[in-house]
């Protein structure tokens, strides 16, 4: 049995005039050699060949698709034959495990070796020399060909039982993947939802803490302020109330500026009611105002809103 030697450091102590202190000690180690892996030399060997034989069919076909194609842009069209070709042999290489997917990327490449092999025989055939079309075919099918053997040395074939068992692996692998994935989209859902909730009741909030707001909901208007003229029928002009004035709340002191038409036309279209009942509102607040001109703000108040919303 073969020997290497490999140099090693460890911590000992060491003591002087009674202090003693952790200091590096080198030493040697004599350790076995495994035994050179001839199969896996001998496998990566065969893929290096292999590999060379199929870099040189991949510029011959791609040649000769690419001019059957009329060259220019057609060469790139012809790189997807073997490009194809290639990504499906990876496909059959990670399916190894799984009989199922490893049977259909055997028959997938096959089918792409053939569309490959039949345009190449075909440009051959366009230039009148049936031998290079025949040829040509020839050098993609014994390269890929040989891909296919490779492939079948690295394939691990599974009892049926042990099939069995690594399909239930699997399936608990993907399904944990299942769950993580449907949980994640979950609380993106509910993260988002509760933004939603967030801003609607800051956007509540700020509208009920307006400082102008003249009644609190259109609900109560007329039961609770007796001389506010309730919904009217049809278009029939609103009257001016002239008993009793706006709760407390809402009165304003005759030294105080009286807010503007607009701001309380937007209060009473923000409560909900109708333009009638919003114009003899503001009138009972604003005396002073012009029925008509009230009348105007708010339609185009509501106007305004209607265009915003």
């Amino acid at each position: 049995m073969k020997l290497r030697t490999e140099n090693r450091t460890r911590q000992v102590p060491h003591t002087i005039d009674g202090v003693t202190h952790d200091v590096p000690e080198h030493y040697a180690v004599a350790l076995p050699v495994l035994p050179r892996d001839w199969d896996r030399v001998a496998l990566r060997a065969a893929a290096s060949l292999v590999l060379a034989l199929t870099l040189i069919s991949v510029i011959w076909s791609t040649y000769s698709i690419g001019v059957l194609l009329g060259r220019g842009i057609g060469f790139a069209a012809a790189v997807v034959f073997d490009l194809a070709w290639m990504v499906n042999i990876l496909l059959e290489w990670l399916s190894r495990f799984d009989p199922a997917k490893r049977g259909f990327s055997k028959r997938l490449g096959w089918a792409l070796l053939a569309a490959t092999m039949g345009a190449i025989l075909w440009h051959g055939l366009s230039l009148g020399s049936p031998a290079l079309g025949v040829v040509g075919a020839a050098v993609s099918l014994f390269a890929k060909t040989l891909w296919f053997g490779v492939m079948r040395f690295i394939d691990r074939d599974l009892s049926e039982a042990d099939a069995a068992w690594v399909q239930q692996e699997m399936s608990r692998a993907n399904a944990a993947l299942a769950v993580a994935d449907v949980r994640r989209q979950v609380a993106r859902a509910e993260d988002r939802a509760a933004a939603e909730l967030v801003a609607a009741e800051q956007i509540r909030t700020r509208f009920s803490n307006s400082p102008h707001r003249v009644f609190a909901s259109p609900a109560n208007t007329a039961a609770e302020q007796p001389n506010i003229v309730s919904e009217q029928d049809g278009n029939e002009e609103p009257k001016r109330p002239t008993n009793a004035p706006l709760n407390s709340a809402n009165t304003r002191e005759h030294s105080e500026t009286p807010p503007s038409i607009a701001h309380l036309a937007r209060e009473q279209l923000h409560s909900g009611v109708s333009n009638p009942v919003a114009v003899a509102n503001i009138l009972q607040v604003r005396t002073d105002a012009n029925p008509d001109s009230v009348g105007a703000t708010v339609r185009r108040e509501r106007s305004k809103a209607a265009g915003y919303l």
